[in-house]
């Protein structure tokens, strides 16, 4: 009979265990049961400890999110003196991803979150006349992140003469002031470059991990774009540069720029 009372137990604790399971995960601990051993003693048999729903959510968004993504991180030189070029923008799938960062004092980049499993060609701009250097078609590289990847992307950038450099004039917001989830619409004249105008015109601000890109309007030489302030930017003014490339890899001399106030949501 002790034998019996052993099986029925363990199914009576299984019942408990299932029932306290609810849409949540756990609702109450069944707490210790008794078991009756075959000598007729009793033992406390505790259920194990359980990991509710919120728990499990959150630990498969973070493991999700480092599965499926990878950072690009790198040095820019200048390619003449080998010295670190700060204040390098760089630019993650510049026509898809549209994610921007920007070198430091030493040169140094890391572009963190780039998707992994999607094309993600990384380019370098600078202001003060060098020719921006593409990862794609300057270097034959083609980066697709794995899961969790680092790819290391070391260039440098060489002097162009001004006179290949495309012009931008004219840099303008449609807001000046907006609040986090507004959207503004960045505009910018601009023409010329050795070898045409290419379809890389840009506004853009380290703060922020996204780009605008800049495509033509009916109005001759004017380009806009509209750009969506994140919900969770905090009051400040933002000073947006302007940037655009030919196709024969000139970009603009000097970066003219545009300062965006970002107010109280």
């Amino acid at each position: 009979m002790s034998g019996k009372n052993g099986v029925w137990t363990a199914l009576l604790v299984g019942a408990m265990m299932l029932a306290a399971v609810g849409c949540g995960g756990l609702t109450e601990d069944p707490g210790p049961v008794e078991d009756e051993g075959a000598d007729g003693s009793t033992q406390e048999t505790t259920p194990p400890e359980e990991t509710t729903a919120m728990e499990e959510t959150t630990d498969m968004e973070e493991t999700t999110a480092m599965e499926d993504t990878g950072a690009i991180t790198g040095v820019v030189t200048d390619e003449e003196t080998g010295e670190p070029l700060p204040n390098t923008y760089i630019t993650v799938g510049w026509d898809t991803l549209k994610i921007v960062g920007m070198t430091d004092e030493e040169g140094r980049y890391t572009v963190e979150n780039v998707p992994a499993g999607v094309d993600a060609p990384t380019f370098g701009f600078h202001d003060g006349g060098y020719r921006y250097r593409a990862s794609s078609f300057d270097d034959d590289l083609e980066i697709n992140l794995e899961p969790g990847e680092t790819y290391t992307y070391d260039f440098s950038l060489t002097m162009l003469p001004a006179e290949g450099q495309p012009e931008l004039e004219e840099p303008t917001l449609s807001d000046e002031e907006a609040a986090p989830g507004d959207t503004v619409t960045f505009r910018v004249t601009a023409r010329n470059g050795s070898g045409g105008l290419s379809p890389e015109i840009f506004a853009a601000n380290p703060d922020f991990r996204n780009l605008a890109l800049l495509e033509p309007t009916d109005e001759e030489d004017v380009y806009e774009s509209e750009f969506t302030i994140p919900e969770d930017t905090p009051p400040d003014e933002y000073t947006f540069e302007f940037f655009a490339a030919s196709n024969d890899c000139f970009v603009n001399g000097e970066f003219p720029t545009a300062t965006l106030t970002v107010t109280e949501g």
